[in-house]
């Protein structure tokens, strides 16, 4: 448990002499094990009820799609049942489980990805595929087969636009960190209002630890801060914690209360 680790070091950093020190440290450790194995205990029983709220709702009658620009909505929508999982037959999307920053999301929809294979390589260092000129990572693709790849994310890119073009509302969520860039934001709105003409939509900008300008008003902000330095939202360890709950519930209750709306009216 590296972050335990991490902090039983940090902990215990005054205290003097080298085995005094470790001694102190593996104490600190203990307690909190012991603390955590409560807290997750409580904690992951709080989010299967909330999972359980999400998993309610008549999933087949809306898409939940990520407009990146990381993994953070895909995975955190899925795991709290708010978006089906691959295993549901829910299709994967081009920005579900890569990196692109938000200009190259609004370029490659505007132009619908042509040129997006184009620069793109297989990174031997990283495992995974890039694209360096747009500073696309594609980090869990890590099969070096360039047909492969591209085969995937052409089916990827054709299901986007066949849950844009049908007749089922959309919850678009883009997740971005640091200063946001506002008119991409307010760009990326105008392309999916254009796309889904009368059809309903909504997309969520979630921007943590970082700014964001007035944006089109129709568009949803959502903003927090991360909940502690080393959380991951891969990390389960650190999501079931009473930081990492308080962190994602609020987030996704946000998220599901936008679809109840779109449901409604």
């Amino acid at each position: 448990m590296k972050f335990l680790k991490s902090v039983s070091r940090l902990l215990t950093i005054p205290v003097l002499g080298r085995e005094r020190r470790k001694r102190a440290r593996l104490e600190v450790e203990e307690a909190l094990n012991a603390l955590f194995r409560t807290e997750k205990y409580i904690y992951t029983r709080r989010f299967e009820q909330a999972a359980a709220l999400n998993l309610s709702l008549p999933r087949q009658n809306f898409h939940v799609i990520s407009l990146g620009t990381n993994c953070f909505p895909r995975m955190t929508l899925n795991l709290w049942g708010l978006k089906p999982r691959k295993a549901e037959g829910e299709p994967s999307m081009p920005f579900d489980l890569s990196v692109h920053p938000l200009p190259v999301v609004v370029k490659y929809l505007k132009n619908h990805f042509e040129g997006y294979f184009d620069a793109v390589e297989f990174d031997e260092k990283n495992g995974y595929w890039v694209n360096p000129s747009d500073g696309i990572k594609f980090i869990h693709d890590k099969q070096n087969d360039r047909d492969f790849f591209v085969d995937r994310y052409r089916k990827r890119i054709a299901n986007l636009w066949a849950a844009l073009d049908d007749d089922k509302p959309c919850l678009l969520v883009c997740h971005d960190m640091g200063g946001v860039d506002t008119a991409k934001v307010n760009e990326l709105y105008d392309f999916i209002q254009t796309r889904c003409g009368r059809k309903k939509f909504k997309l969520i900008l979630a921007v943590f630890n970082g700014t964001v300008g007035k944006c089109n008003e129709n568009i949803k902000v959502y903003t927090d801060n991360f909940p502690c330095k080393n959380y991951l939202y891969m990390d389960k360890f650190a999501k079931f914690t009473k930081a990492g709950y308080h962190f994602e519930e609020p987030f996704v209750r946000f998220c599901r209360e936008e679809v109840l709306e779109m449901l409604e009216n």
